[in-house]
């Protein structure tokens, strides 16, 4: 048992390092597609660096034994040669403080570039990704971390160059401190090695806390905007909740505190062990070179030289293993960027789909039709049947849970279909182009969008596809209801929404659905598509919305999902869903004179009104 435990961990080990490799190889690859004179740049100047001490040391090397030489030998030193040594000393000193000024001036440029090219491939990415990953809470978490891993990529590219850096230092060190004694390199790397090690673990460790706290990090983000934004602070405040959210809040942010300084402390007396060890080897390397100079196996100048090589070598060792701590530290982080970026979406076009009109109104089936939610083995529609005609206004009711809403992400195919078919004139949806088809809906989600944005932008949204003019906007608000309320705004149509940027200005709950109903009605789609529509408006104002719904939607096919009975009493059909399958269906009339569910359930809320 335990030799299988081991095997596990050093096979872990291994992916880890694996990992840590394909996650740099990657980022590097990214980078120089961004900016490959920024690339170069960023190695000539990191390479530099590493080079030069050592020629300087050198330098100051044949300056010493010179002077040394005309001191002990009474001859007048070669100055020009001398000169020549300084000046070459000094042009030195400028190439390397160039070659600084340099690597911070791509490193600034860096920090700019690099995050817009991630961030824009990221939000692509997940923009285009099927909803199901948005409901999903393991991808909660993954997109949490690459939240939290925003500033990870650069440090992780700066980790790589000054990792190179600090390797060409040990190779040109080493080469150094072989030639004067093999045992010296061993000494040192003996101390060098298991600090890697300490901080290797020390990464891993930290690493773990924060990957193992991404749901609590998720959970501290939510409260915190519980009590800073508008639309929660009301019900905070009126409830005092707030104390109860910053009680968990404290309670997250002390258990990430006691996990991480427990992890610190552990590594601080770790380091300081290696510190002194570090300092007793290098002093002892210094003794042995003195003593070397004053048995004259070395010259006076090698004693500069070589106490230079052994410093270079030890903050090269030092930092190559810093560094590469840094790589792998960085990486792991790093990993869950590419691991969005990999993600695949389960609804997929085939090749040359079909690509649908969109001026024309569609004949829509739901044919056998089986679903349950992914990980789950709940039905929530089976074997469903539904045919909707082109220009048929229909009305879905049910109680909450009953699959109304889910019938609606399977009609924009969010989701697939688990068995069965949806067609669309015949044709299965999954062979749909879906850009056509997608123009052919104008949806009013129950949990609809608040863009803070002007009001003609909010609206505008509903058509982003191609131009459209204010006349457009306006008669798109006019039959949403909505541009009376708009005119009485400070700045009309172009008056900015919500209150997080200057100049703001916060709807009701309704004056937002009329929004929102104007954005669907500018769309002007064949099919459109409205669940729970009238939620937020009153009665006098919903009656107005359906009948310019019923004007402007002659040829239109509608869709409702409503729990009002008098938003659906209109419509051409009503069906009654339970446990995800038509239970009743036919107009308004018909239902009550069957008596059923749906004639309960009319009653049952118009004695509300009464």
């Amino acid at each position: 048992m335990e030799v299988n435990m081991a095997e596990e961990m050093e096979k872990k080990k291994v992916n880890q390092i694996k990992d840590s490799i394909w996650v740099s190889y990657r980022l590097l690859k990214l980078v120089w597609g961004v900016d490959k004179r920024l690339f170069l740049g960023t190695l000539v100047s990191t390479i530099i660096p590493a080079i030069i001490p050592f020629i300087n040391i050198y330098i100051y090397k044949l300056v010493i034994d010179l002077v040394v030489k005309s001191i002990t030998s009474n001859q007048t030193p070669d100055y020009s040669y001398l000169y020549f040594l300084i000046a070459l000393r000094l042009v030195t000193y400028f190439v390397q403080e160039a070659a600084f000024r340099t690597q911070g001036f791509v490193e600034r440029l860096f920090w700019t570039k690099v995050p817009i090219t991630l961030n824009e491939m990221v939000y692509k990415k997940t923009s285009g990704l099927d909803i199901q990953y948005f409901e999903d809470s393991h991808f909660k978490d993954l997109l949490e971390k690459v939240r939290d891993a925003a500033w990870r990529p650069q440090e992780l590219v700066m980790h790589l160059f000054m990792g190179l850096q600090s390797f060409i230092q040990v190779i040109i060190a080493t080469i150094a401190i072989a030639e004067l004694n093999l045992f010296l390199m061993v000494l040192v790397l003996s101390v060098s090695i298991p600090e890697f090690i300490i901080q290797t673990r020390y990464s891993k460790l930290s690493y773990g806390i924060w990957s193992s706290n991404s749901p609590y990090r998720k959970r501290f983000w939510y409260l915190a905007g519980l009590l800073q934004h508008y639309h929660t602070m009301k019900e905070v405040k009126i409830f005092r909740l707030a104390k109860n959210f910053m009680a968990e809040i404290r309670g997250i942010q002390e258990k990430y505190y006691k996990e991480n300084t427990k992890l610190a402390k552990e590594n601080y007396f770790l380091n300081l062990i290696f510190n002194v060890l570090s300092t007793l080897v290098f002093v002892g390397v210094e003794v042995y070179v003195i003593l070397e100079a004053l048995a004259r196996r070395i010259t006076v100048g090698d004693i500069s030289f070589y106490t230079g090589v052994v410093m270079n070598f030890q903050s090269g060792l030092g930092g190559l293993f810093r560094n590469m701590t840094g790589i792998f530290d960085n990486s792991l982080y790093v990993k869950s960027i590419f691991e969005v970026l990999d993600a695949e979406n389960v609804i997929k076009e085939i090749e040359n789909p079909v690509k649908i009109n969109h001026n024309e109104t569609p004949k829509i089936e739901f044919v056998n039709v089986d679903f349950a939610y992914p990980g789950s083995k709940k039905k929530i529609l089976n074997n469903f049947n539904l045919t909707i005609n082109p220009g048929e206004k229909i009305a879905l009711v049910g109680e909450n849970g009953a699959g109304k809403t889910t019938l609606i992400k399977l009609l924009t195919r969010f989701y697939d279909v688990s068995s069965g078919d949806i067609l669309i004139n015949g044709v299965s949806i999954k062979n749909l182009e879906l850009e056509s088809w997608y123009k052919c809906l104008g949806v009013l989600f129950q949990d609809f969008n608040k863009y803070e944005h002007t009001v003609t932008e909010n609206i505008g949204f509903g058509k982003d596809y191609e131009e459209i003019n204010i006349e457009e906007i306006i008669d798109a608000a006019t039959s949403a209801g909505a541009h009376a309320m708009i005119e009485k705004l400070d700045r009309g149509y172009e008056q900015m929404l919500g209150k997080t940027f200057e100049g703001g200005l916060e709807l009701s709950g309704g004056q937002w659905q009329k929004i929102a109903l104007s954005r669907a009605f500018l769309r002007n789609a064949p099919v459109l598509v409205l669940d729970e529509p009238t939620a937020s408006i009153d009665a006098k104002a919903e009656s107005e919305i359906f009948n310019r719904v019923e004007k402007l939607s002659k040829d239109k096919t509608v869709i409702i999902i409503s729990h009002r009975f008098s938003t659906v009493r209109n419509a051409d059909k009503i069906y009654v869903i339970d446990k995800g399958r038509i239970i009743e269906s036919g107009d308004h009339k018909e239902l009550m004179q069957l008596n059923g569910q749906y004639a309960t359930l009319f009653k049952l809320q118009a004695k509300g009104y009464q």
